[in-house]
C-alpha cells in the first residue's frame, strides 16, 4: 500500500479534534460536493485540513477548481452572525462572497496560476455580515497548496481582521487632530496622551509642544521646546525626516510610514531606533498649514527581537550548510520547511519536489514502506525517529544513509517542529557487510582444515597399538597440510592486523629479482598440472624486503593456479619500465569482470562472491597492496573476460649490479 493510500485509509485521524469546525467538517455531507467523501480526498488536502483545524490562528482554505471552502474556529468571528456561518463550509467561493468577489478573485487567480503568494496589510475589503455591508480591514496572505500530482490544489488563507485596530488608530488620530486644533486644550491633552505626540509650528518646524513620550523617543529634555527641530535634534541632518516634514508643511498632505529607522542620540551615544509615525498637517481657516502634528510609536524592541530571530536562523542555515550531514526541518505534521545545501547537492532535487511526496521518490522502493511506517509512528507518538535506508543520489545510485530526527517542543509543551539529519553511511554499511561475509568465510575456511586435522589425529591415536607405516605416513602428511593451511590463514589475519595498526616493518636489502622468483617456484605445488615460464631480465636489482616480495609473488602464482586451473602455462616476467622494476604474473584463465577490477585489492574482497568455490579469506591481495604501498611502488591487474589476467607490481629500480648498499 502506498503512502497516499495509507493516508486516505486513515483519513479520520486527520479530521479528528478541531473544535466546532472539526465536528462540522466530519458531519458534513461531502458526497453532494465535487470533492466526494473524505476517504477519496487527496492526502495533501487531509494534511492541510489537519493543520487548519488545530490552529489557533484564523485560517481558511479554498480547494479545487470550484474553490470549495474550509475554515477553523478561529476564523468564525470574521463571518459575523448573518448566516454565513456555518453555510460557508463546503460552499463555493463565488457563492459565499458575491460582495467582494471582484476584489479577491484576481488575487486568487494570481496564486492558482502559479504566481507568488500575496500579502495585504490593513486592506479595506467591505463584506456583508451581521445583516449589513461593513467596512472591514484585513491583513492576509494567500499562498498555494500543492496537490499530490505536483499541481496547485488550493489556496490557504492566513488572516487577521484588523478593523478594530484601524478604527482605534483613526479615532486617536482624529481626536488628536481636533485637540491640537483647540489651542486652549491642546497642550494639556497632548502632554497627557498615552502615545508620543508633538506639534511643530511654522515652516521652521518650531517645537511648540512635546509630551514626555516623544521627548523620551528623541532622547531630549523639555529644554528643547521652542527650538527649531533641526537645532534641537542636529543628528537628523542627512536623514530624510526634515525634508518629509517640509513637504508635509508645503503641500498640506499627511505622511505616514512604518518601521522606519532613525539615528537618535541618547546621552551622547548614537543609536538606531525604529518607529511607526504620522505627520498630520493642521490647517487654519484659510486652508493653509499652520503646524504639523507628530504621532510616533517606538518599535525598536520588536524590530531588534525580530532581527535576532532572523540572524539566529541565518546562523542556523550557515551552520547547517557547512556540515557534512543532510539537515532538514519539518512542521509538527511532518511537512518539510527547510533542507540544507548538502541535501540539494546530494540528491540533485529541489524544495518544491521534496516538500511533498518527492521524498518517497528518492527512497529505494524496497525501503519506502518501512521508512514511512517509522516516520508516521514518530509523528503520532513523539518518539525520536531513527532508521537506515537507501537514498538516491543525483547520479541515480542508491546510497545507504542513517536518518535521525527529534521533536522540538514549544512553550506549551506541544511539538512545533522536527529537526532531522541524514548521514551517508554507505562505506560503513558495505564494510560491515564485508566483515559479516568475512566472519562467515573465515569460520568455513578454518573449520575445514581443523576438522581434517582432528580426524587425522584421531586415526593416528587408534593406530598406536596397531601401526601401519604407510597409513601413518599419509595421516601425518594430511595433518601437516591442514596445519599449513591454518598457519597461512592465521598469518593473513596477523598481517592484516599489523597493517591496520601501522605496525608493518620492512627489512630491506639489495637483491636480484631472480632470487625471489626461484625461491617462490621451489615451494609452490604445481601438482604436475602447470608450467611456470620465467622471462625478462631477472637480474634487475631492487632495494626491498625480500621476504615480503616473495610473499607477493607466491600469492600471484597461487591465485593463477587457483582461479585459472585450465591455464597450463603461467608466465612470470621481469623488466625495466622507466625508472621502475616491474614484475608480472600472467595466466590464460577466464579473466575478471570489469566491474570487479576496481575492488580486487580491497580488504575482505573475493572475486568469487559465493564463498564456496575457492578457499581464502579475501585478504591476500589486500596484504600484497599494503606491502607494495609501504615500498613506495604500485600494484594492479589487467584483465578481460575470456582473455586471462595479468597481475603486476613495480618497485624502484637500482641497477643490474650491486652498486647500492642498504
Amino acid at each position: 500500500m502506498s503512502l497516499q493510500e495509507r493516508q486516505q485509509a486513515s483519513y479520520p485521524l486527520y479530521l479528528e479534534g478541531g473544535g466546532e469546525m472539526g465536528m462540522l467538517t466530519r458531519s458534513f455531507n461531502w458526497s453532494e460536493t465535487v470533492l466526494g467523501t473524505p476517504d477519496k480526498w487527496s492526502p495533501n488536502l487531509l494534511t492541510t485540513l489537519s493543520i487548519i483545524l488545530h490552529s489557533k490562528f484564523p485560517m481558511f482554505l479554498w480547494w479545487g477548481p470550484d474553490l470549495i471552502q474550509f475554515y477553523n474556529d478561529a476564523y468564525k468571528p470574521s463571518l459575523g452572525k448573518d448566516g454565513k456561518h456555518p453555510k460557508a463550509l463546503g460552499q463555493k467561493g463565488a457563492e459565499c462572497w458575491p460582495e467582494i468577489w471582484p476584489v479577491i478573485k484576481p488575487l486568487i487567480d494570481q496564486v492558482m496560476n502559479g504566481g507568488e503568494a500575496t500579502w495585504q496589510e490593513d486592506q479595506l475589503i467591505p463584506i456583508y455580515r451581521n445583516n449589513n455591508l461593513e467596512d472591514v480591514y484585513w491583513t492576509f496572505c494567500y499562498s498555494r497548496v500543492i496537490d499530490v500530482n505536483g499541481e496547485i490544489g488550493g489556496i490557504l488563507v492566513t488572516c487577521t481582521e484588523t478593523t478594530n485596530k484601524i478604527k482605534r488608530t483613526q479615532e486617536i488620530e482624529q481626536t488628536l487632530i481636533k485637540l491640537a486644533e483647540s489651542e486652549s486644550r491642546s497642550n494639556k491633552l497632548i502632554t497627557q496622551a498615552p502615545v508620543a505626540v508633538g506639534v511643530l509650528k511654522t515652516k521652521d518646524l518650531i517645537i511648540e509642544t512635546a509630551n514626555s513620550k516623544i521627548l523620551q523617543f528623541w532622547g531630549k529634555s523639555a529644554n528643547i521646546i521652542g527650538l527649531p527641530l533641526a537645532l534641537a535634534l542636529p543628528e537628523l541632518e542627512g536623514q530624510p525626516f526634515l525634508q518629509i516634514l517640509d513637504d508635509v508643511y508645503t503641500t498640506g498632505t499627511p505622511y505616514s510610514s512604518y518601521e522606519i529607522p532613525a539615528r537618535i542620540e541618547y546621552n551622547g551615544i548614537f543609536k538606531i531606533c525604529y518607529f511607526d509615525f504620522l505627520y498630520q498637517p493642521i490647517l487654519n481657516q484659510s486652508g493653509e498649514t499652520e503646524s504639523i502634528l507628530v504621532v510616533a510609536t517606538d518599535l525598536t524592541e520588536q524590530v531588534e527581537a525580530r532581527k535576532i530571530i532572523e540572524e539566529n536562523f541565518l546562523q542556523f542555515r550557515q551552520l547547517a550548510d557547512s556540515i557534512a550531514q543532510m539537515v532538514w526541518v519539518t512542521d509538527e505534521s511532518g511537512t518539510h520547511e527547510y533542507l540544507n545545501k548538502r541535501w540539494y547537492d546530494f540528491t540533485g532535487s529541489n524544495f518544491d519536489h521534496t516538500k511533498n511526496e518527492g521524498w518517497d521518490d528518492l527512497v529505494h522502493p524496497d525501503d519506502v514502506a518501512r521508512a514511512a511506517e517509522k516516520w508516521i509512528h514518530s509523528l503520532n507518538t513523539g518518539d525520536p525517529f531513527e532508521i537506515e535506508y537507501r537514498l538516491k543520489k543525483h547520479t541515480g545510485e542508491y546510497v545507504w544513509v542513517l536518518g535521525r530526527a527529534a521533536p522540538f517542543y514549544n512553550a506549551e509543551g506541544k511539538i512545533a517542529k522536527w529537526f532531522g539529519t541524514c548521514t551517508d553511511i554507505h562505506d560503513q554499511k558495505l564494510l560491515q557487510e564485508q566483515k559479516d561475509d568475512f566472519i562467515s568465510i573465515a569460520s568455513h575456511e578454518l573449520k575445514t582444515p581443523i576438522t581434517t586435522l582432528k580426524v587425522s589425529l584421531q586415526l593416528m591415536q587408534r593406530m598406536i597399538d596397531n601401526q601401519s607405516p604407510q597409513m601413518m605416513s599419509n595421516l601425518i602428511e594430511r595433518a601437516n597440510k591442514s596445519m599449513d593451511k591454518v598457519g597461512v590463514l592465521i598469518e593473513d589475519l596477523l598481517n592484516t592486523s599489523k597493517y591496520n595498526h601501522g605496525q608493518l616493518h620492512l627489512k630491506k636489502t639489495v637483491f636480484e629479482m631472480a632470487d625471489v622468483i626461484d625461491e617462490c617456484c621451489s615451494h609452490i605445488d604445481y601438482e604436475g598440472k602447470h608450467t611456470i615460464k620465467i622471462t625478462g631480465d631477472t637480474n634487475l636489482k631492487v632495494y626491498a624486503d625480500a621476504g615480503r616480495i616473495s610473499q607477493i609473488v607466491t600469492n600471484f602464482i597461487n591465485n593463477a593456479i587457483k582461479y585459472a586451473p585450465k591455464s597450463k602455462e603461467i608466465i612470470v616476467r621481469v623488466y625495466k619500465e622507466n625508472d621502475q622494476v616491474k614484475l608480472t604474473v600472467q595466466d590464460k584463465g577466464p579473466g575478471i569482470a570489469s566491474e570487479k577490477i576496481p575492488h580486487i585489492f580491497d580488504r575482505y574482497y573475493r572475486v568469487d562472491s559465493s564463498g564456496s568455490q575457492y578457499s581464502g579469506l579475501g585478504l591476500g591481495l589486500y596484504i600484497c597492496s599494503e606491502i607494495i604501498k609501504k615500498h613506495g611502488g604500485t600494484i594492479g591487474v589487467d584483465s578481460k573476460p575470456g582473455e586471462g589476467s595479468t597481475f603486476w607490481f613495480t618497485l624502484p629500480f637500482l641497477g643490474t649490479t650491486a652498486a647500492v648498499s642498504p
